[in-house]
C-alpha cells in the first residue's frame, strides 16, 4: 500500500498515518511515480478484479487526505500513473463519516480495493487494525462480494447499478 501524505488531519487519529506506523503502507513524495493502482475519485474505471495482478505487483495507493480539504490537493503534481480506479458504491464505518456514501477514510478505501482485486484475507487484516474495521466489513459486505465477484469493471458497475436500484 502506498500513499501520498498531505497532512491534513491530525497524524495521531488518521488511518493513513496509521497504516504507515504499523509498516502496512509507505508515502509517495508529492511528484513521484508510481506503478500501481491508484484510487482516484477523478477516475472513470472502476477498480475490480481485472486489477489483481497490477495489485499484487505493483501494489495500491492512494491520498491520504481531509475529505473538506480535497480541493487544496495538487492531483496534477502527484507524480505519473497510468492507472487510476475509482470505488464502486460503499458506505463509510469510521466515526467521522459514518453511514456516509462514497466518504470513506484512506484505510477503509485501501481494505475495499484488496478485498475487490481478490485479497479478501489482506482486507480482513487491514481492517482488524481499526475499532471501525468490522463494521466497515458488515456494512459493505453484500457490495464487497458482488464486486469481488463481478469478472472485471463492466460487472462491477452492473452490480453497484443493481445495488443501488435496491436501495
Amino acid at each position: 500500500l502506498r500513499m501520498w501524505e498531505f497532512n491534513q488531519n491530525d497524524s495521531k487519529r488518521d488511518s493513513g498515518s496509521k497504516l504507515v506506523r504499523l509498516g502496512m503502507a509507505k508515502t509517495l513524495k508529492v511528484g513521484q511515480n508510481y506503478a500501481g493502482i491508484v484510487l482516484s475519485s477523478e477516475a472513470q474505471t472502476v477498480i475490480s478484479r481485472e486489477d489483481l495482478e497490477t495489485v499484487r505487483v505493483h501494489g495500491v495507493g492512494g491520498v491520504n487526505c481531509s475529505w473538506n480539504q480535497l480541493d487544496k490537493v495538487p492531483s496534477r503534481k502527484l507524480g505519473r500513473a497510468r492507472l487510476h480506479r475509482i470505488l464502486p458504491y460503499m458506505v463509510a464505518a469510521n466515526p467521522v463519516n459514518y453511514g456516509r456514501p462514497f466518504k470513506m477514510n484512506t484505510a477503509e478505501a485501501m481494505a475495499a480495493s484488496l478485498y475487490i482485486v481478490g485479497l479478501q484475507q489482506d482486507a480482513h487484516d487491514l481492517m482488524a487494525q481499526f475499532s471501525f474495521g468490522a463494521e466497515f466489513l458488515r456494512l459493505n459486505r453484500a457490495a464487497l462480494d458482488a464486486y469481488a465477484a463481478a469478472p472485471d469493471a463492466a460487472g462491477v458497475r452492473a452490480a453497484e447499478a443493481s445495488m443501488l436500484a435496491e436501495k
